[in-house]
């Protein structure tokens, strides 16, 4: 997949739980964004989960959906849907990229 000039990548972390492999094989979870850099939708994920299609069952949630206008929604539907020991971190990795693309786009 190639990526237009007009995107960016943002990435967010966040401690997952000692019990869970992700934290014996990377100590951090991490989701990577990659938004149009103005209106901060996203185009695609990726994050360093264990099993591909946790992956791909994430990526699935959250393409499409905006950071700026559908993150609400977006940590609804992982609660409803996403049920490993990764749920909270996947939360807050993904309110961290969002931190950061408030502060690199200028959005409050």
């Amino acid at each position: 997949m190639q990526y237009s000039k007009d995107t960016i990548l943002v990435v967010g972390g966040a401690k997952p739980s000692r019990d869970d492999a992700i934290f014996t094989t990377h100590g951090e979870f991490y989701i990577s964004l990659v938004l149009e850099g103005e209106s901060g939708k996203i185009i695609d994920v990726g994050c360093n989960t264990i099993v591909g299609v946790t992956e791909n069952f994430v990526k699935e949630m959250l393409v499409g959906r905006s950071l700026r206008d559908d993150l609400s929604e977006m940590e609804q539907e992982i609660r409803r849907r996403y049920f490993a020991l990764t749920q909270k971190p996947l939360i807050a990795a993904l309110k961290d990229a969002a931190n950061r693309w408030r502060t690199i786009s200028g959005e409050r």
